[in-house]
């Protein structure tokens, strides 16, 4: 069931496997071109089709369906993580761009050599190629999803280009050296200066993006570009890739999501494309994918966890059925802005109430069907293991619905035996309803979840029931996945006095939620104060402290800082955990070769894919 929705920050238990380590594979051979024929079909997400084709994503579109799923088909990151077969978090230099850096100064520089990679006009790929991106970037960093204020992007000294093969990025702070290999370069994408350098379609090519006024007027145009949808497959400008594939052009895109895409004639990586053409093909529902899997329209699709009793029968029809879970976190988002709802849930004992109705263990067995791992804390298990590291033996907030009543009872509400409480005992001392809490005021929350995916209408409403059994009105809603998320961003970076109340208070899209790449380095800034993917507003000064400290300490500091960040979060709520479903219930068929289930890296090998003969 693959509904991970938005890659996010760098969160991860332990600091005892964030060592480097290279990996090297092999290069699978591909036939030329006029020999290749075939066509792979693969199943996009339920709902959540393409929508951003330029690699440098606001927060907004950096779904897997854009970052996973579509740019890294076109345009090959700086350094790539894994591989087909082994879909690990850690650096492997026969797939990247560059050798690995060079370190000098303490860490402060890195320098990077270029290996011999070349663009579909026959242009090499350059360290200009990787200016132009970092020009872009860090004009642009408010919009860039990976961006944290006071982050390394803030520390950027000066970069340059020795040669056209080597590139050297100077930071005015320290860091540790696997931090800055796994989420500094790597979320760095060298872009087609070449080809992209200009600030409208009609523009020449130049260094425009070589000053601060220039580099936003090509960021505005490529922005524009990107958003227009419609003209994807014969805009010239994504036809200049480095990557093994671009798409068709004239035909390769439908608005609707459905993508095609041919060879890159000029790809110099490794794994080169064995078929004529790869289609994602888009569904507004699992149990629409579902069908298509079951007439054997698709050659690779997932399994939905409301068909698990369907496994016997796929695997008759000659698929292959393996779960895989991505490196990620599920839980649902708080919107700490919201001038009606915002004093409700700010309560930290409110929060406390509505985790102790959430039935995680019983939302495993009946919802997700068995498969799944329980969240209660928002740090991620060691790289060899899928189960969640805070899904500890004694969670903080145990499901438990008399506790949650006797908690609200205790904090000035009145529960009654059927109904929605009612706070009796306004006012911010102790044994009251808390700051901005009205005598009478109800205690009733909007839920948005998305639609199309079963698992969340499922928990939604069973939430609804044991909530409402203590007095907590649910009030719940169905909108499109990018709706919910989108929407649950309407009031990010904003005060509470500039929110509408009508912006959602709690926001549920998928399971898992997010997914943690191209960031890979322990630690988490996902509710850092002002962090960009913070769509919620949390804000607590001693998180984003320890986020930031954890960057600079040595192992085995940063180790003991993150056991208190895991256990702070944890008891905090900054949102409401819930347990996380694999990220894909792989179906695979018996004519594709070479297709493996996706794995942690969050990344995608269609190249390496062949039909049988």
């Amino acid at each position: 069931m693959r509904i991970r929705a938005r890659a996010a920050r760098l969160v991860a238990a332990v600091l005892s496997s964030a060592g480097l380590a290279l990996t090297a594979v092999g290069n699978a051979g591909a036939a030329p071109l006029d020999q290749r024929s075939g066509v792979i079909t693969w199943a996009e997400t339920a709902g959540l089709p393409p929508s951003y084709i330029f690699p440098l994503d606001g927060s907004a579109t950096a779904v897997d369906s854009n970052l996973t799923f579509l740019e890294p088909l076109f345009w090959l990151p700086l350094y790539w993580y894994g591989s087909n077969a082994h879909p690990s978090r850690t650096l492997n230099p026969k797939l990247s761009l560059a050798k690995p850096p060079t370190f000098s100064d303490n860490g402060k520089s890195m320098t990077i050599t270029f290996n011999k990679y070349a663009w579909s006009t026959g242009a090499p790929v350059t360290s200009r190629d990787l200016s132009f991106w970092m020009n872009l970037m860090l004009n642009e960093k408010t919009n860039y999803t990976y961006y944290i204020p006071g982050g390394w992007m803030d520390h950027v000294a000066s970069y340059s280009t020795p040669s056209p093969s080597t590139f050297v990025l100077n930071l005015s702070v320290s860091y540790n050296r696997t931090y800055l290999i796994d989420d500094v370069l790597s979320e760095l994408f060298p872009i087609p200066q070449q080809a992209w350098d200009k600030t409208s379609a009609s523009a020449p090519i130049g260094n425009y993006d070589e000053t601060p006024a220039g580099a936003k007027r090509v960021y505005a145009y490529l922005n524009q570009q990107s958003r227009s949808l419609k003209t994807w497959d014969t805009n010239p400008l994504w036809q200049v890739v480095d990557g093994p594939w671009r798409i068709e052009p004239g035909s390769g895109f439908q608005t609707t999501g459905q993508l095609t895409v041919v060879p890159n004639t000029h790809y110099s990586g490794p794994d080169k494309p064995k078929v004529a053409q790869f289609e994602e093909l888009p569904f507004t529902s699992t149990s629409s994918e579902f069908d298509a899997l079951r007439s054997g329209t698709i050659d690779y699709g997932y399994l939905p966890l409301t068909d698990l009793g369907q496994i016997h029968t796929l695997e008759s029809e000659g698929y292959k059925i393996a779960p895989s879970y991505a490196s990620s976190l599920t839980y649902i988002t708080i919107n700490y802005s919201n001038p009606r709802y915002g004093p409700l849930v700010g309560q930290l004992y409110i929060r406390q109430a509505m985790q102790m109705l959430i039935n995680e263990p019983q939302y495993v067995k009946t919802v997700l069907g068995g498969y799944g791992r329980l969240t209660y804390g928002p740090l991620y298990a060691p790289r060899s293991s899928p189960s969640s590291a805070s899904g500890r033996a004694h969670p903080p907030y145990p499901y438990d619905p008399a506790k949650a009543e006797r908690l609200l009872e205790s904090h000035g509400w009145s529960v009654p035996a059927h109904g929605v409480a009612k706070c009796v005992k306004p006012g911010t001392g102790p044994h009251r309803c808390g700051k901005g809490i009205a005598d009478h005021t109800p205690l009733d929350i909007p839920l948005t979840y998305a639609s199309g995916i079963p698992v969340l209408a499922e928990e939604s409403q069973a939430m609804q029931a044991s909530f409402g059994a203590a007095g907590i009105k649910l009030l719940l809603k169905e909108e499109p996945s990018t709706t919910v998320i989108d929407d649950s961003y309407d009031c990010h970076g904003e005060p509470m006095a500039k929110c509408s109340a009508h912006s959602p208070t709690l926001s549920y899209w998928a399971s898992p939620s997010y997914t943690y790449g191209p960031t890979y380095f322990p630690g988490t800034t996902l509710f850092v104060c002002h962090d960009s993917t913070n769509d919620g507003n949390y804000c607590n000064p001693t998180v984003t402290a320890l986020a930031k400290k954890v960057l600079t300490e040595s192992t085995s500091a940063a180790a003991a800082t993150l056991r208190r960040l895991d256990q702070l979060l944890a008891k905090q709520l900054p949102d409401l955990w819930m347990p996380s479903a694999p990220a894909e219930i792989a179906a695979i068929s018996s004519k594709l070769a070479g297709a493996y289930p996706e794995g942690t890296n969050e990344y995608f090998y269609p190249q390496t894919w062949s039909l049988k003969s």
